[in-house]
């Protein structure tokens, strides 16, 4: 209840006082969970900054100061979200009537989440490993009968599966062994361990880059709060099951373009890679991240969504990746700044055409990328890694060895 409640409700209340109604369900449950975890890890930052400041104490990063902080800002923020949406009627929640054979494609991907974890518990104690088989058999075979009765399927089947079958075959491999595992997970749980032991965040307490890293220490300290269990079940269940809906956001970002069956896919295509079958090769922080990136994605083209929030959000989702992960975050800066110098390129030949009367005004392409959000998050991105930290230095050299060395 308490990791429900933390990852879902700042969102809710976020998406309230936007007044965002026309997306979709799915669309914005993913928007709920990606600002709630935008949140935990701002409104964290600003609690282990600020209470020193004000001399209250120099160990902010406790219950007794965040659960009563929290509390106060989202009462603001329901109060403000009431206020705003007095003219929304009463919510009636609607159970879709699904008939038999969509009750069954409901039901069955509801097992795999369970069969995932029943799998892994048995092989930690040197049990048997056809829990686990049956559960990657059931998946593939589910995905068959899926192109089997694709006609006859209610649309929200699609993400529902697909969200499922992430989610397991995440916790197959992560909930494997009693401990946690995986590349550079060492360092970046004991970033975590050292931050909730020193009730405080600083880079002087270990000046390394995995410290700078928002996902690796108030996230997951501010979590461990909430969900009150062993520390090392935050990265093992509760961050892959956030990482989860990365695929279901695949989907939706699909589904802008294609039809359910063939989106469907594309969220099995991302799922079906080594890397993430293989959960040991995706970084905790590196999941955040992706994370957000996806969800800058998805916003970019959500039509759905005024333009003035809709690049509030994106700067959001943006300034979140770049504190969840260094490398992720400068290669997509790097993506966004050529493809806006792209589409700069592509509205001055739009205007060319105009002008020989080869191209109406009204058929020109609309880009939602502007050079204020990118600069945004370039000079936040430069705040970050070069004022409060000293990450900078990495990309620097590495860009310098790669030109002294072509030779």
């Amino acid at each position: 209840l308490g990791f429900l409640f933390i990852i879902l409700v700042p969102g809710a209340l976020i998406m309230l006082m936007m007044k965002i109604r026309e997306v979709g369900f799915w669309e914005y449950l993913v928007y709920t969970i990606g600002l709630s975890v935008a949140f935990i890890m701002f409104a964290g930052l600003a609690v282990n900054w600020i209470l020193p400041w004000l001399m209250i104490t120099s160990k902010p990063l406790q219950l007794k100061f965040i659960l009563p902080i929290f509390d106060m800002i989202l009462l603001v923020f329901w109060m403000i979200a009431y206020k705003i949406n007095q003219d929304l009627s009463e919510i009636k929640l609607k159970i879709p009537q699904l008939d038999w054979i969509n009750n069954i494609f409901f039901t069955i991907p509801i097992l795999f989440p369970f069969m995932a974890v029943t799998g892994a518990f048995l092989l930690n104690n040197h049990g048997t490993n056809i829990v686990t088989m049956v559960m990657l058999g059931g998946i593939a075979l589910y995905v068959l009968l899926v192109v089997i009765f694709r006609k006859r399927l209610n649309p929200n089947i699609y993400p529902w599966a697909i969200w499922m079958i992430s989610i397991s075959l995440l916790l197959a491999s992560s909930m494997r062994s009693w401990y946690v595992g995986g590349p550079d997970i060492s360092l970046e749980y004991w970033v975590f361990q050292l931050t909730k032991e020193k009730v405080f965040w600083s880079i002087s307490n270990f000046n390394n880059a995995y410290n700078v890293m928002l996902s690796l220490n108030i996230f997951p300290t501010t979590l461990s709060y909430f969900i009150n269990v062993n520390n090392q079940f935050i990265f093992k269940l509760f961050i892959p099951i956030v990482f989860s809906i990365i695929s279901l956001i695949i989907y939706l970002i699909s589904r802008k373009k294609l039809s359910f069956l063939l989106s469907f896919f594309a969220g099995l295509l991302f799922l079906s890679s080594p890397d993430f079958i293989n959960w040991y090769s995706i970084p905790i922080r590196q999941e955040i991240a992706f994370l957000f990136f996806s969800l800058m994605i998805l916003v970019l083209f959500s039509k759905e969504i005024n333009p003035e929030i809709r690049n509030m959000f994106f700067v959001i989702f943006g300034f979140s990746m770049i504190v969840s992960h260094y490398s992720t975050a400068y290669i997509a800066l790097a993506i966004f700044l050529l493809a806006y110098i792209f589409t700069l390129i592509y509205k001055w030949y739009e205007n060319r055409k105009i002008k020989k009367v080869k191209l109406k005004p009204s058929e020109k392409q609309e880009f939602h990328l502007t050079s204020t959000i990118i600069l945004l998050l370039f000079v936040f991105g430069f705040l970050w890694y070069s004022q409060v930290s000293d990450v900078a230095s990495g990309p620097i050299s590495f860009i310098k060895n790669s030109f002294s060395n072509i030779g």
